[in-house]
């Protein structure tokens, strides 16, 4: 394919803000919230909020990036006349539940349910961007 510029610059956001998403849950999935349970009740409440505070911005940005630039993939293919892979679509569909069970992981409020099985759900979303990377690759290359 003929790529531009813009186009390799979009790809590599896009790429950038993945890792720092997936690689930001796996750290709170392997080593924060391990970290947070060896700690009396007062202080794991307060290393929580405090990484919580620090790791929002980045999370909800990444999953912002991921959004603006996988629309602008999907408007090129588009444009193109390419038409839009099935697998595609099954990727979008499981990165969007990825960005659902993300927000509602780290809202203040709400979704308490979900919550008490944190560690649950971080894994499934580690397990389900494996399975987005690799169908993005099989896409892309296949």
């Amino acid at each position: 394919m003929n790529y531009s510029i813009g186009n390799i610059f979009v790809t590599t956001v896009h790429v950038i803000s993945a890792i720092l998403a997936v690689g930001g849950v796996a750290f709170f999935r392997f080593a924060a919230l391990p970290y947070a349970e060896s700690l009396p009740e007062d202080q794991k409440q307060n290393c929580m909020q405090a990484l919580r505070a620090k790791f929002v911005p980045i999370l909800h940005g990444s999953f912002a990036m991921l959004i603006l630039t996988g629309i602008h993939h999907i408007t090129r293919l588009i444009r193109t006349g390419v038409g839009i892979p099935d697998l595609l679509i099954v990727k979008i569909v499981l990165a969007l539940i990825i960005v659902f069970i993300g927000v509602a992981l780290t809202m203040k409020t709400g979704f308490e349910a979900m919550k008490a099985k944190r560690e649950t759900y971080l894994t499934l979303n580690l397990i389900l961007a494996a399975v987005v990377v690799l169908l993005g690759i099989w896409i892309t290359h296949g």
